[in-house]
């Protein structure tokens, strides 16, 4: 396998080859035919991004261990927690709800966090150890997941729909939440994944991390135009993790990365019919989310069962129109969108259709940074079922509609996480590319 040295590289999401210069702090380099940015000048990363974690960790204990909100209605008291959320729906019989609540606001944070942590110490080692590389994979892919921000305007579109019937106190937690948030944020500004891989000790020792082998003949001059001279038509393959490029003995067969040890393909295996599948499965699931109640009230003079839309006319009626609009955007109008835009990209890819590449991966990008907020609704249901128990006088419970609309925003996440953006670049005549 012949190695290259890592100012060669392969943009992520056209495959364009490109040399990456050198950076100074606050200098981006981006893909010269899709805009993605490849690489970014970030002083003293390492460190910085060390103690934002440091801080995030304990803020992330003070946000799950103090109350989010307390409710006060006729001299009766409650509040919760985000587990206590959490709990509240598992005693409700939404056990599958339930679980990825804890996961996008427990789990996937604290996993990020931590991990995090971890590779920040281990990089201090020079050369760091190879399971680094491992953790950082898993720490990336939870970052997606950890739903922070989402939860922190559920849990506003919640305050406003109980603060008619009773009194709404914020808590501690709440405000842990949103610091936690901002420190989320400037961990992602700062942190430089590229600098942590250069120090990371190479799965295969026998490889050479520096300087590595250069392929004969191979055109540098050329990578870095926008004509089209793309890894896979030079037969090379990028690694999906690290980024690391290398010409295989065989493109069939390309092996594992000998950096990060991951199993290396030139595309992504039946990534178009996975897509295809999730997106049905989700489409299926839209219909009930949206036709069944996702919230059942009970008072002693009024029963109801809310659906999404009913929601959004009672956030209108009561004079909040802007979180109306946004639950109706991020409940209504966004799962149906990626459905469809999702399923457009598939079938503008199966067509062989070359025109309007750009604007066609912009809409990737779109539906890939708008899809989590599809959560919104969730965890409105969780925090009202959770704070509005005050029986006999009120109480709510969690309808059937919720499950089906987690399933319809975790079906198009993975969906859009499946998908192999490369493909819409592929030209209609490359036969190694796999798109059966």
């Amino acid at each position: 396998m012949t190695l290259f040295p890592e100012h060669i590289a392969a943009c992520p999401d056209c495959d364009l080859m490109q040399r990456i210069p050198a950076l100074s702090r606050g200098e981006t380099a981006r893909c010269l035919r899709c805009g993605r940015t490849m690489a970014a000048g970030k002083t003293d990363s390492l460190n910085r991004t060390f103690a934002l974690a440091v801080a995030a960790a304990i803020v992330l204990v003070i946000a799950n261990v103090t109350p989010l909100m307390g409710l006060s209605a006729v001299g009766r008291h409650a509040s919760t927690t985000i587990f206590g959320g959490v709990l509240k729906m598992w005693q409700e019989g939404q056990g599958i709800t339930a679980a990825l609540v804890a996961f996008c606001t427990v789990a996937a944070p604290t996993v990020y966090i931590l991990f995090m942590l971890t590779i920040l110490a281990a990089v201090r080692r020079d050369p760091a150890p190879s399971w680094a590389g491992a953790l950082l994979r898993i720490s990336d892919a939870s970052r997606s997941w950890a739903m922070v921000e989402v939860m922190m305007l559920g849990i506003l579109v919640a305050l406003v729909k109980i603060a008619d019937v009773a009194t709404v106190v914020p808590g501690v937690g709440m405000f842990a939440v949103f610091a936690l948030i901002v420190l989320f944020a400037a961990m992602t500004v700062s942190f430089d994944p590229r600098e942590v891989w250069s120090r990371i000790r190479w799965v295969d020792r026998a490889a050479q991390p520096a300087g590595a082998r250069r392929q004969d003949g191979f055109p540098e001059d050329r990578a870095a135009s926008a004509d089209g001279m793309t890894a896979a038509k030079l037969g090379l393959v990028s690694c999906g993790a690290c980024g690391l490029l290398a010409k295989p003995a065989d493109l069939a067969s390309p092996g594992y990365c000998p950096r990060c040890g991951r199993a290396l393909a030139l595309r992504r295996r039946h990534t178009i019919q996975r897509t295809w599948a999730l997106l049905i499965a989700a489409a299926i699931c839209y219909i009930p989310a949206n036709l069944l109640p996702v919230m059942n009230t009970t008072m002693p003079a009024y029963a109801a069962n809310d659906t999404i839309m009913n929601g959004v006319i009672l956030l209108y009626a009561s004079g909040s129109w802007p979180l109306a609009l946004i639950v109706l955007v991020a409940s209504v109008i966004i799962p149906l969108a990626k459905i469809v835009t999702m399923a457009y990209l598939l079938a503008a890819i199966q067509l062989r259709r070359p025109e309007s590449r750009r604007e066609r991966i912009r809409i990737y990008r779109f539906v890939e940074i708008i899809g989590r907020w599809s959560m919104l609704d969730v965890f409105v249901v969780t925090f009202v079922v959770a704070l509005v128990q005050l029986q006999p006088i009120m109480s709510v419970e969690p309808g059937a509609g919720v499950v089906f609309f987690a399933a319809v925003v975790v079906l198009t996440m993975f969906a859009a996480e499946q998908f192999d953006p490369r493909l819409i670049w592929d030209s209609p005549d490359d036969e190694e590319s796999d798109h059966d």
